[in-house]
């Protein structure tokens, strides 16, 4: 657990995040679900969490990453977070001398509600839309409890049920891409990062097979070379898994 400052707020860190069971309310009048209790002292506990408070002050860079999680508790959802693309996309193109908000076409907010109604969904995002309006850029928000509802028509995979936001994360097609951001209360910033957050600072893109995605990923880097020349990708199928294939 690290707690440190950024950009005049408390950042709080816990970089592989192992939650049991629901977490109580934050005692502050906030109804973002917070993971972790708020840390005893200002210390950093190791270079997991330095390395976290290099990604997240990079991630901050970029303004509408910033304003989005500074907004999104006036949603009112419970459990949420800034995910993936934005982020790692963010620290990459910094990483590259790049602009940090440069080719980043929209920015995925990912919640968790328990009404996982067409309907409920639908008034989120005509909320967001409205919180959002004045941001050059678009908002996917999306209830993580439907996803299983719409994956394998447009992905042609089956999705299991999902039971919180953050466990979606962890069926990403690349480590890179395990990564959620949120603001808690008025005084943290929270990073889930289950897979760490190494692939994201060492630009590197290697697949997380939790789900039979290849081809989502091989798609997916191809798009991120052209992007970032110097990104090192890993294939879903290294040459020892291709010669036991033809065998």
């Amino acid at each position: 657990m690290a707690h440190v400052v950024l950009n005049s707020r408390t950042l709080r860190l816990r970089v592989f995040p192992k939650p049991k069971g629901k977490a109580a309310r934050p005692k502050r009048e906030n109804k973002t679900l917070a993971l972790f209790e708020a840390p005893a002292e200002d210390t950093m506990d190791g270079p997991a969490d330095k390395l976290a408070e290099k990604v997240a002050a990079l991630c901050l860079l970029n303004r509408v990453n910033s304003d989005i999680l500074a907004r999104t508790p006036q949603l009112g959802l419970r459990d949420w977070w800034l995910t993936a693309g934005s982020l790692t996309a963010t620290v990459w193109n910094l990483r590259s001398g790049r602009a940090a908000n440069q080719g980043i076409r929209d920015y995925d907010l990912a919640y968790f509600s328990e009404d996982a109604s067409q309907e409920a969904e639908e008034e989120v995002r005509r909320t967001a839309a409205k919180l959002f309006a004045d941001l050059d850029a678009t908002v996917t928000v999306r209830n993580q409890a439907r996803t299983h509802l719409w994956y394998e028509e447009e992905y042609g995979v089956a999705y299991p049920p999902l039971t919180s936001a953050s466990e979606g994360l962890l069926r990403q097609p690349a480590n890179a891409f395990t990564i959620g951001m949120k603001c808690t209360g008025t005084d943290f910033f929270d990073i889930y990062a289950p897979l760490g957050v190494g692939d994201v600072w060492d630009m590197v893109a290697r697949p997380n097979r939790v789900m039979p995605l290849s081809k989502v990923f091989e798609e997916m880097t191809a798009r991120w070379q052209a992007r970032w020349p110097r990104l090192v990708i890993y294939p879903w199928v290294d040459e020892q898994e291709k010669n036991k294939q033809k065998q």
